[in-house]
């Protein structure tokens, strides 16, 4: 698959790509003729750093894990260490990011109500 089908099948831009390659995030891409021709696993893997990404996952902590899943099945500790940190600091946003919903529904009923 090619570098424009990936981006727009995944959502992404193709500089996103780029950047992802350049970065070493996705993996080897094979190339035929020197265009890049994406493998099933480099979408597999493209797909879940656009999914740690949306969850603002930093780019140094999702090289981490790619370093070590490179390295095979004996990081699988090391690499559920930093998912599970990972998860704890989404789970902190998140709840911030409920409390924050929950004053501002509570304000909107307010002021439906004509409260200031």
């Amino acid at each position: 698959m090619k570098n424009g089908e990936v981006a727009k099948q995944i959502g992404l831009s193709e500089d996103t790509l780029r950047f992802y390659e350049k970065e070493k995030l996705m993996g080897e891409v094979p190339r035929v003729n020197g265009i890049r021709d994406y493998s099933e696993a480099n979408l597999r893997r493209i797909q879940f750093v656009k999914c740690l990404r949306d969850a603002e996952v930093s780019i140094e902590a999702i090289r981490e894990y790619i370093r070590l899943y490179d390295q095979g099945e004996q990081t699988i500790p090391a690499r559920l260490g930093l998912l599970e940190e990972q998860r704890k600091i989404l789970e902190e946003r998140l709840n911030k990011a409920k409390l924050a919903y929950d004053k501002i529904t509570h304000k909107i009923k307010l002021h439906e109500k004509g409260v200031n």
